[in-house]
């Protein structure tokens, strides 16, 4: 009996070992971002302040943005599209060239407004420039391809080290204020490099050689990705579109605190964007398999999720003072009363998430942009509301109102989508 047992679950791990793989590199890749990040963080804040801070993070949101918009989409459509074409050279070329010309195009696009926005002296805008470095890695980053051939650990490896050395430069280097807009700086120009080794190796290793890509493949991927790159624009908006609003108030001490606050909930977006990334591939397979299938797993996981998260919401209210005093050096009221606010957030999100691979994997993008643009319309709204109350021990739940949103409009269009057929 003891044996028919081990049996099963020899079995059962050989089955998922690709999904075991790909989660446990995934979730070090993006643990791993989010300590560093918030260690980074501490020694920004320690060389250049709290409000200076601020300033520099906005310049980061916007080199965030314009990195999603030249991602396209990629890093949802083009894992989908290299698990399915793994096994097929020819198409798995194809679809590597396809997203790398399109970012190309759209990088171009992106510096072209960088020029417009620094010219119109948008607020703050002198920092924008230096985050170009980030932008440029964004293009060239190979992390869809590595998550659907489900093979994370040279790039979890050399992801690591970039983030390490950014690091050591920032310390090393950035010793006042004065030096401060060349944080960014120093933050994509390592990952750029090691992106740039990255895709050498893939194109090698996969002898990914039809560098040719018909004009009408082009135009469909730009087509059908729009859906996506929406989503994800406003979905980041939503998150900073208020950063973006205290930025032009004026207002520092604020923006410092808000900011510090935004980083940390970006921090646990990126350990949830792991698990979700890591159980995309796999989910892909389930449903196509069964249904019912997908719909068991996908109840398992939000439990898993949820738990996970529930402790994550009570440790960071219990401890935010101990948590901005180690970020600040400091006991910041308005930033311990932020933190406290915050708590909930990536709770929200991580349950959410699953929501949204289940609109991803019956190819419902149109449902994902619809969403988006409401809760882009609800974060303005929101935005608006509470500057005009005008009370700024209130501006820390603008992130826990905006999210709630999302959950209510995320099951009623999965409920939509069982009217209407899978687009094939």
């Amino acid at each position: 009996m003891m044996i028919t047992e081990n049996k099963r679950y020899l079995q059962f791990i050989k089955r998922h070992l690709g999904f075991l793989s790909n989660f446990i590199n995934l979730g070090s890749i993006q643990v791993s971002n989010a300590v560093i990040q918030l260690i980074l963080l501490r020694l920004i804040i320690g060389v250049t302040g709290l409000t200076e801070f601020g300033l520099i993070m906005v310049a980061n949101t916007y080199a965030m943005l314009n990195a999603l918009f030249i991602n396209y989409g990629t890093n949802q459509s083009g894992i989908k599209e290299v698990a399915i074409h793994k096994s097929n050279q020819p198409q798995l070329s194809e679809t590597f060239y396809t997203i790398f010309y399109a970012r190309m195009v759209l990088l171009a696009v992106s510096v072209l407004i960088l020029v417009i926005v620094y010219q119109l002296q948008f607020p703050n805008a002198k920092y924008f420039p230096y985050a170009l470095t980030i932008i440029v890695s964004e293009t060239i980053s190979p992390f869809f391809f590595f998550v659907g051939i489900e093979k994370l650990l040279l790039y979890n490896l050399i992801n690591l080290f970039s983030k390490i050395v950014s690091a050591v430069l920032i310390v090393v280097i950035i010793t006042s204020k004065a030096q401060s807009v060349w944080v960014n700086f120093y933050l994509g120009v390592v990952t750029l490099a090691s992106n740039f080794f990255l895709c050498i190796y893939l194109i090698r290793k996969y002898e990914l050689t039809k560098f040719q890509v018909p004009l009408h493949k082009m135009k469909k991927f730009f087509s059908k990705n729009f859906f996506l790159v929406g989503n994800n624009l406003s979905v980041q908006l939503q998150q900073s579109i208020f950063l973006f609003t205290l930025s032009a108030s004026g207002n520092t001490l604020i923006l410092g605190a808000y900011s510090l606050c935004d980083k940390i909930v970006w921090a646990f977006r990126q350990i949830i964007i792991a698990f979700s990334s890591a159980v995309y591939p796999r989910s892909v397979i389930v449903y196509h398999e069964s249904r019912p299938k997908w719909v068991n797993m996908k109840k398992n996981l939000v439990l898993l999720l949820g738990g996970g998260f529930i402790v994550v919401a009570a440790v960071v209210f219990l401890f935010a003072p101990l948590i901005v005093k180690i970020f600040t050096g400091g006991t910041d009221p308005l930033a311990i009363m932020y933190t406290k606010c915050i708590c909930l957030v990536p709770l929200i999100a991580a349950i959410n998430s699953m929501n949204v691979i289940d609109l991803l994997i019956k190819d419902k993008y149109h449902y994902i942009f619809i969403i988006s643009m409401i809760l882009l319309g609800i974060s303005a709204l929101v935005s608006g509301c509470l500057l005009y109350i005008n009370k700024t021990g209130i501006y820390g739940y603008y992130l826990f109102i905006v999210e709630s949103f999302s959950l209510p409009l995320y099951l009623y269009f999965i409920r939509q989508s069982k009217k209407t057929p899978d687009v094939q």
